[in-house]
């Protein structure tokens, strides 16, 4: 709380309705908010407990037949069947009830909760299919495990001797793995934190109870969940009893020349006019340039403004709105306006600034704010520039007002190369070691470090890198220490409260992909003790380790075995030291693994597909994301759970957002969820601005129930 205005008559008596507030609002904060975090809720079959005895819904009456009561209807079915020994399809007679009544309870109530017994006709014409198509051979034992020991598998040929196309197959391993009854997905659904619901308890801790829920209204400042800064609340029957002398914001405009229509900004104008107040007049606001970044930038210019409105309530979308009209650009990261391409993780602007006065308590002076100097980060990359790559006091202004003082994260990029200021040149923090990265090429230049003497850096790694990563790998470029200590082996870092362990001396990877930092946090968010994940192409396992933070049970998979022996340490940093038939890595091919996973019948409650942009499988094919993601996502929506998540991301340069959205839309349609919903658009943290779209594309997609 910043401040509080008194809005009744002044009689000395304190109510509920006795004070509007000014409070600071964080970025992702609601007003009224939401319930709290629950799980996701179970399909219409989910077994119920009453008394220790499995009792079933209605709609589960042959379970509940099967379990001892009556039923006179005949469950004989017939169903369609393919002997793989002949070659030729047959019919097979079953009786539901006698399958069921064999099984124990426990192993009904488990039949059950995957969707009971769901035979039909087509799964026989699907088995065939996939027999045929599949270029993997099950036979052997499992990879599970730490001894890294590999099969060799014979690919299987089609009749006549032409071995499928990867796309066949993959269609085909799906095909097996959706003839299994699709299981319900066990994943946390976070609420947003409510302003609203913040201040109630505060002061219901205070001794001083106030109303809340929808008692309240947003009059001024940051109303949106995507703002920052101050926010003006007001119980709402005393609207009247205030007046909004001026408004303070400051805003990053270029965003691609994508605009939000003035529909949408107005409806959510007028949604806060109707809380009643006196409104501005924007014809009187003004706009002021505070940083303005061309060099280098030429297909991506950024103007930093400060705009200020007078005599009258105004919200971060009014300054929003008048951006696109006076400068004809739109608000950085801006999801209104396009929802795929966002450059930056939420609209960058911020309420800074605001005077309120009490008009029923006159002799009370007028409220003048001013919020925390220091901007935000997000916005603060932009806005404290001059109008190049320097930043007003000090090169890493940038990322001192939040991550710099963040207790709970630890690493994180200090200069991101040409969008900073400084083609080539890119600098991560990892605790009190640096790890630079500089590009070898005639536009790249040497940029800032931090001193040793700063109190925060022991040492700074070095390393030489070219423009095509895939190569570096095979020279066995090593980074080398420049100066300073050297840092342990595994050094131990902290993100959202996390231990990671890094290795900066070993290779160009130093083992976790810090511009995945909100993807870990979002996965953390959804994830339960009963959430099972799939972490495909797992490299060290920063995903998994994040997931099992949570509760989570994992499977992480990937072609490398050096990586995957790093992902138990990391566990174990966390506290987490039951493994067996909680935690598994996969030791082999990606391809192979899911239509492996797919035939046994395996389901997770979140996949997730962190591919390399291009990479040579154990069958020495060439793969690439932007040929062929659709085919992988085929084959791993086919095992996600009914109401799971797909989570697909890249880092391709060469691939648009859009078209990466199309390659993954037509793998889901391809696996025979062409419903499936894209939930969750995650852009790269604050300390990864770009020039243009990001380079690196995340999306979720629900497969819908």
């Amino acid at each position: 709380i910043i401040a509080s205005i008194r809005v009744d008559d002044g009689d000395g008596s304190i109510t509920s309705n006795s004070f509007a507030f000014v409070i600071y609002k964080p970025v992702g904060w609601s007003i009224l908010g939401g319930n709290e975090k629950k799980k996701k809720k179970k399909g219409q079959q989910q077994l119920k407990k009453e008394s220790g005895d499995a009792v079933v819904d209605d709609s589960t009456s042959t379970v509940a037949a099967a379990a001892g009561g009556d039923s006179k209807k005949s469950n004989v079915k017939r169903v369609k069947a393919y002997d793989e020994e002949t070659d030729e399809f047959g019919f097979v007679e079953y009786n539901e009830d006698d399958i069921l009544a064999v099984l124990t309870p426990e192993e009904r109530a488990q039949l059950m909760k995957e969707g009971g017994l769901n035979l039909f006709d087509d799964l026989a014409d699907e088995a065939k299919g996939a027999l045929a198509g599949a270029e993997y051979d099950d036979g052997g034992e499992d990879e599970f495990g730490d001894d890294g020991s590999s099969k060799k598998k014979k690919k299987k040929k089609m009749k006549g001797g032409a071995s499928t196309s990867s796309s066949s197959a993959a269609g085909a391993a799906a095909a097996v793995a959706s003839s299994f009854p699709r299981m319900q997905a066990s994943i946390d659904t976070p609420s947003r934190p409510s302003l609203v619901n913040w201040l109630k308890q505060l002061k219901a801790e205070e001794g001083t109870p106030i109303k809340g829920g929808k008692n309240w209204v947003a009059l001024a400042g940051a109303t949106e969940i995507d703002d920052s800064g101050l926010v003006l609340l007001c119980p709402k029957d005393r609207t009247r009893a205030l007046h909004v002398d001026r408004c303070g914001y400051t805003a990053v405009v270029g965003n691609g020349k994508k605009l939000t229509s003035r529909s949408k900004l107005m409806k959510l104008i007028k949604a806060a006019e109707a809380g009643g107040g006196e409104v501005c007049d924007g014809s009187t606001a003004k706009i002021e340039i505070l940083a303005r970044l061309k060099k280098g930038r030429d297909v991506d210019p950024v103007l930093s403004v400060g705009v200020e409105f007078p005599d009258g309530s105004s919200t971060c979308s009014q300054a929003v709105l008048l951006c696109q009209d006076r400068l004809g650009d739109g608000v950085r990261g801006d999801e209104s306006a396009d929802p795929i391409d966002r450059r930056a993780a939420r609209r960058l602007v911020h309420c800074n600034s605001m005077t309120v006065s009490s008009l029923t308590c006159l002799d009370d002076e007028p409220v003048i704010l001013e919020s925390n100097p220091v901007l935000p980060d997000d916005i603060a990359i932009y806005a404290n520039r001059r109008d190049g790559a320097e930043f007003r006091k000090g090169s890493y202004l940038g990322r001192q007002s939040g991550l710099a003082q963040n207790e709970f994260t630890n690493a994180y990029r200090e200069i991101n190369g040409a969008s900073d200021g400084y083609p080539g040149w890119i600098v991560d923090r990892y605790d009190k070691w640096l790890f630079v990265q500089h590009e070898e090429g005639p536009m790249t230049v040497r940029g800032p470090l931090p001193s040793l003497h700063d109190g925060y850096t022991t040492g700074v790694y070095y390393l030489p890198t070219k423009v095509d990563r895939s190569v570096m790998g095979e020279a066995q470029v090593k980074p080398q220490l420049l100066e300073g200590k050297l840092a342990p082996e595994n050094t131990p870092i902290v993100e959202n409260g996390v231990t990671y362990l890094v290795n900066l001396g070993e290779s160009y990877s130093t083992g976790i992909f810090l511009d995945q930092r909100i993807q870990r946090a979002w996965l953390a968010d959804n994830c339960n003790e009963e959430t099972r994940v799939l972490n495909c192409f797992a490299h060290t396992g920063a995903f998994s380790v994040a997931a099992a933070t949570a509760g989570a049970s994992t499977v992480s998979l990937d072609l490398d075995k050096k990586w995957l022996d790093r992902i138990r340490p990391q566990m174990e940093a966390n506290g987490i030291t039951e493994w067996d038939g909680k935690h598994d890595c996969i030791y082999g091919d990606c391809f192979d693994w899911l239509a492996r996973l797919g035939k046994r019948g395996e389901q997770f409650d979140i996949v997730i597909l962190d591919p390399p942009s291009t990479s040579v499988g154990k069958k020495k094919r060439r793969w690439s994301v932007k040929n062929d993601m659709d085919e992988l996502v085929t084959m791993a929506a086919a095992l996600v759970k009914s109401g799971g998540l797909l989570f697909t991301t890249t880092n391709s340069a060469s691939l648009r957002p859009e078209k990466f959205a199309k390659m993954c839309k037509k793998g889901l349609v391809d696996a025979g969820i062409p419903d499936a919903k894209l939930e969750q658009i995650s852009p790269m943290p604050s300390d990864f601005p770009s020039i243009g779209a990001q380079p690196v594309t995340n999306f979720a997609w629900r497969i819908p129930e």
